[in-house]
């Protein structure tokens, strides 16, 4: 098998399991265990894989930039921001957090909507489509995280209010909540929670059972969780409604 074909596998089934054995990579991919080792060098040295204790390998979702994050479960995310959009009333007034998944809403929305955003990338997707009010959020940007934050962005988002915010997840616990992996992405989440009616969160199955330093929110405050899989550790409440889609 070529490198490229074998990394790719090895991708998978990382995404698959959340962190296998360098054993298990061996059997499935039937090569010695010094070009397992050959190949995740350089997943890490791209910032897309870490070694745990006893030789069990997982993705490193927190070094990774939004660029990596993006290429990865593609067809998920998709599917994910269909579900999301398709529940989106006309005429809404919306925050949309920065990420891939909430990229995937963005691309997927139907107008007539208000969207105010700090993300670049869902500004430039927006900007063209005409049933779509924008309002970008300025600041301090983050060229790794490909958003705008700071004291100048949250005395912006100050002035504005919406009818529901749709945040992207760095990490999602049962007990911990809703947490993110830098400070000042955190910090605008908080504040477009505080000035939103209606709270949704939209995550893929890898950021589940996660947690970063800074916490967002507790599960308690998030009225819909959108994800791409059944989460036996979190025991639904009746404040929190839980829609699972299928690539």
């Amino acid at each position: 098998m070529h490198k490229t074909a074998r990394q790719k596998l090895l991708m998978e089934l990382l995404l698959e399991q959340g962190q296998v054995g360098i054993g298990q990579l061996v059997e499935k991919l039937q090569v010695s265990a010094d070009t397992v080792r050959r190949d995740l060098a350089d997943l890490e040295k791209q910032g897309l894989a870490q070694k745990n204790h006893g030789g069990a390998v997982a993705l490193d979702l927190s070094v990774m930039n939004r660029h990596q994050r993006s290429a990865l479960i593609p067809d998920v995310k998709i599917e994910l921001g269909r579900q999301v959009a398709e529940k989106i009333p006309a005429g809404a007034t919306l925050f949309l957090d920065a990420g891939s998944t909430v990229l995937a809403v963005a691309t997927l929305l139907k107008g007539p909507a208000t969207v105010i955003t700090t993300s670049l990338d869902i500004a430039h997707h927006l900007s063209d489509k005409p049933d779509v009010e924008l309002i970008l959020l300025g600041g301090k940007w983050d060229k790794q995280q490909r958003l705008f934050s700071g004291s100048a962005t949250l005395s912006l988002l100050e002035k504005y209010r919406a009818d529901i915010a749709i945040l992207g997840a760095c990490a999602l616990h049962a007990r911990f909540g809703l947490s993110a992996s830098q400070e000042g992405d955190a910090e605008v989440k908080r504040a477009m929670l505080a000035a939103s009616s209606e709270h949704w969160v939209v995550a893929d199955h890898m950021k589940l059972n996660r947690c970063e330093p800074y916490l967002v929110a507790p599960l308690t405050d998030i009225h819909q969780l959108f994800l791409d899989a059944s989460w036996s550790e979190f025991d639904v409440t009746d404040a929190t409604q839980v829609n699972i889609t299928h690539s």
